[in-house]
């Protein structure tokens, strides 16, 4: 029987997850940010080559001019990424929002269950993850990464009291450290899967709900302090072995984080007015924090003969109102640090009025001093409870483009597809764009015309598909820094990219340097290096040419004139001078591979005093058989070379090591801690 019961645990909460993930897939998202960044950085199985450590992608030679990886987020600490290479991106993105969804929602039952009873902690789930910051972040955004670190949100609020249940609970020792090690296995996953720039809020998160359960007197002190020292030595752990990559990007050749701005956005909306649904302010981003809901658990905790449920129902709900009004008047801080989007403050303070409004349903556990209004008091809290589910279909309903019964019936339903619902395969998909076999060679490098890839996003199709269809896609986006030292314009911090300007793809000699094949272009545009291709059309507009000159040949300049101006100049600028000093030396040749590169000299002593400089961007990662490596205006160039072969390969440096070992420890982790609080019976729960 208790096989039977555990079975039914782990299949329902799986179900609820799945549920809410299918819903969104077939809801579908308006935007492709996610797809082309941190969804991309997952090996999904396509042509993208990429140099990897323990199973995670942490470079490739398919984009940009070679780039780390994860672009963007942290999705590999989702044990979805372990299957990511071996079902089609709709199955791994289900997989992906489920098992955040599952996990969360696991620790809100082991905390909430003890508590009060077993249907009332289902409707909290409920009113949990059928919210605004799930449409806002899974459907009105595409934010992948984002939607985890939402129920990293919901898990640090709820997760010290999972942890006093299930170490207080009337089981072994050994049961007892069991039940607590996965609370905090679940809880180090979702925070190493979570959005970095969320790191603060969490933190504050964290710390805010740790103050209810230090003053939960129903537990002995030793205990409520070692729940807190447990989640605070996970809390470091999770993020500690992402602090190297961090550090190492701030300190790559050009990245001058004070020469850079960022993209904030503070308040949104007045959190009163956000939550008088369906009569005041509507928005994916609005301040909704379950208000009303907070106060009717606060006039009951009030109400309370119980202690325990005043303390916890009370103290949620001021927590809740707290961050709330934080929501809706704190505005971002000027450190690169600072939480950049403070409207965020909603998520965790809905988190805590839902916590508050499940306490408060433990009044009806005994009599309270207003005992005629018990009845219209549940009333209130349930209908108080519903406002948020309603007002995330209102959200829906408003920002999803096309209802999802007219893309499952239109004739020509590929067009109309979202990625979330898209399974063509990657290359079959550039070919139905129009780029494929018998029109060009998936070989070679692609550039976009300035303009084409924001144009394609705002249509929801995505540049990363060429690279997943075996094109190396030079013109791309990246959330990373390492961008700003390369290529000019790029002063936004965490909105990179490497956009060729016209003066760089009109330039023969950069388009020869650089080794590119392929450029897609407008219609209206001629361009001397390039010939159209007849018949070859992208989208149904965009034209494709072909370089009119391949020469791979391997180019110098002075060596002085790397660690002169022209070297900390970005290369790719229009003010560089650095390409237009590129000779190129006869009988040599460069092969850019898929995780290496080739360099052939005819006499290496021609190159005394001279530096080969090279159409791949610089990373200290790079370690080459004979010379040195430097960075020639964000190039990688190599120096002091003795020898007539001369290769260079990507080796994963401390920081992509511990990185991708920090991904690798979140997926044991969530895998453990998932089925095994699946399976572990709530503490108290065969009480009831």
């Amino acid at each position: 029987m208790g096989r039977v019961s555990s079975l039914g645990r782990f299949l329902s909460t799986i179900a609820f997850g799945g549920a809410i993930a299918a819903l969104l897939i077939l809801a579908g998202t308006r935007d492709l940010e996610g797809y082309d960044h941190s969804f991309f950085s997952l090996d999904r199985g396509t042509a993208v080559e990429a140099v990897g450590v323990l199973g995670h992608p942490v470079y490739t030679l398919a984009l940009g001019l070679g780039v780390r990886l994860p672009l963007h987020g942290n999705l590999g600490a989702s044990p979805a990424a372990a299957i990511a290479p071996f079902v089609p991106a709709p199955l791994a993105y289900w997989l992906l929002i489920a098992c955040g969804i599952a996990a969360a929602q696991l620790v809100v039952r082991h905390a909430l269950e003890p508590l009060c009873e077993r249907m009332v902690s289902w409707f909290a789930a409920l009113l949990l993850f059928c919210s605004p910051p799930i449409v806002n972040y899974a459907i009105y955004d595409d934010w992948p990464e984002t939607a985890l670190t939402y129920c990293a949100f919901v898990a640090c609020v709820f997760a010290p009291h999972a942890l006093l249940s299930l170490l207080g609970a009337d089981r072994s020792p050994a049961a007892r450290r069991i039940g607590g090690a996965l609370v905090a296995a679940v809880v180090y996953a979702l925070l190493a899967a979570s959005h970095q720039g969320y790191w603060p809020l969490l933190a504050v998160t964290l710390l805010l709900a740790c103050v209810p359960a230090l003053l939960r007197s129903d537990h002995p002190v030793r205990r409520r302090l070692t729940a807190v020292a447990i989640l605070a030595i996970v809390s470091l752990t999770a993020v500690a072995l992402q602090i190297p990559d961090i550090l190492r990007e701030l300190s790559v050749p050009g990245a001058d984080i004070g020469a850079m701005r960022r993209f904030v956005q503070g308040p949104t909306g007045n959190v009163v007015l956000a939550n008088l649904f369906p009569f005041g302010q509507i928005g994916a981003r609005r301040p909704f924090t379950y208000l009303l809901l907070a106060i009717v658990a606060a006039l009951a905790g009030l109400g309370a003969r119980d202690p325990l449920a005043r303390r916890l129902a009370v103290g949620g709900a001021v927590i809740s109102f707290g961050l709330g009004t934080a929501a809706s008047i704190v505005e971002p801080g000027a450190r690169f640090y600072s939480p950049s989007v403070t409207w965020a403050f909603r998520d965790p303070a809905i988190a805590f009025a839902v916590f508050s409004g499940a306490c408060a349903s433990r009044v009806w556990r005994r009599p309270t001093r207003f005992g005629p209004l018990m009845w219209t008091a549940a009333a209130a809290l349930g209908a108080a409870g519903l406002q948020g589910p309603v007002y995330a279909a209102r959200l829906t309903v408003t920002n999803t483009s096309e209802p999802v019964v007219w893309n499952l019936v239109h004739p020509r339903w590929r067009d109309h597809q979202v990625w979330t619902r898209d399974v063509t395969p990657p290359a079959e998909r550039a070919t139905l764009r129009g780029l494929g076999p018998g029109t060009t060679q998936a070989a070679g490098r692609l550039a976009l015309w300035p303009g084409t890839r924001e144009r394609m996003r705002s249509g929801r199709r995505a540049a990363t598909d060429f690279a997943d269809a075996g094109y190396a896609l030079v013109t791309a986006g990246t959330k990373q820094r390492t961008m700003h030292g390369l290529v000019r314009p790029n002063d936004l911090l965490f909105n990179q990219a490497i956009d060729l300007s016209p003066r760089v793809l009109c330039d023969a000699a950069a388009v020869a340097f650089l080794q590119l094949r392929y450029l897609v272009l407008p219609p209206e545009v001629s361009c001397e290096p390039w010939a159209r291709l007849p018949g070859v059309i992208v989208d149904r507009w965009w034209q494709v040419a072909g370089a009119r000159v391949r020469d791979d040949r391997a180019r110098a300049i002075p060596a002085s004139r790397v660690s002169g101006h022209d070297g900390r100049v970005p290369a790719l600028a229009d003010d560089s001078s650095l390409l237009e000093a590129l000779v190129p030396l006869p009988e040599t040749s460069v092969r850019i591979g898929t995780r290496d590169v080739e360099i052939q000299l005819d006499d290496q002593s021609r190159l005394a005093d001279r530096a080969l400089v090279l159409p791949v961007a610089y990373d200290s990662a790079w370690r080459v058989s004979s010379g040195t490596t430097r960075s020639a205006g964000g190039l990688l160039a190599v120096t002091s070379v003795d020898r007539a072969r001369v290769t260079l390969e990507f080796v994963p440096d401390a920081a992509a090591i511990a990185r991708a070992l920090a991904m690798t420890v979140a997926q044991f982790l969530a895998t453990i801690g998932l089925v095994g609080l699946a399976v572990l019976r709530p503490a108290g729960a065969a009480t009831r």
